[in-house]
């Protein structure tokens, strides 16, 4: 089974704004993790809608506009999970400070301090190209919470 997700990435002076995830481990997401803000895309709604909606709910921030950055192909060796397909979007046209939620907590982190941050290993691949290129594809392979291998298909 494929979901199709979103991941949002707000962008402020030189910083970027990570959800510190404060759940506890489950099979997709470990406690402590910084993520971009997003979610599911529920059936009949568009990718803009959905990002612009999940910023919303999660940080309360109001974004008026994102730009599509790039897509992010999860495959998952762990049973019972299923493949992801995140479309990763970027603004920097939005109003409002984050409120911490049941998602977690949020941080501005200077783009140039990435490497201190708690992040996945296919994170620290994908976040120079979204920083970088105008639009990027990359697949993952995982096992569990373990990247085994990577593949940039698009750069653009």
């Amino acid at each position: 089974m494929k979901k199709q997700t979103t991941g949002v990435y707000l962008l402020k002076d030189d910083k970027i704004l990570f959800l510190i995830r404060k759940k506890k481990n489950d099979a997709i997401h470990k406690q402590g993790m910084y993520l971009p803000i997003g979610g599911h895309v529920e059936l009949g709604e568009g990718l803009e809608e959905e990002a612009i909606r999940e910023v919303y709910e999660e940080s309360g921030i109001t974004v008026h506009s994102v730009e599509l950055n790039g897509i992010v192909y999860i495959r998952s060796q762990h049973s019972g999970l299923y493949d992801n397909v995140i479309f990763m979007f970027t603004s920097s046209d939005f109003t409002g400070e984050p409120v911490t939620g049941r998602e977690g907590s949020f941080e501005w982190v200077e783009r140039d301090k990435l490497d201190e941050v708690n992040l996945y290993e296919g994170d620290r691949i994908y976040l120079p190209l979204l920083q970088k290129h105008e639009f990027f594809v990359v697949e993952f392979l995982y096992k569990g919470f373990e990247l085994i291998e990577h593949k940039i298909i698009t750069l653009l």
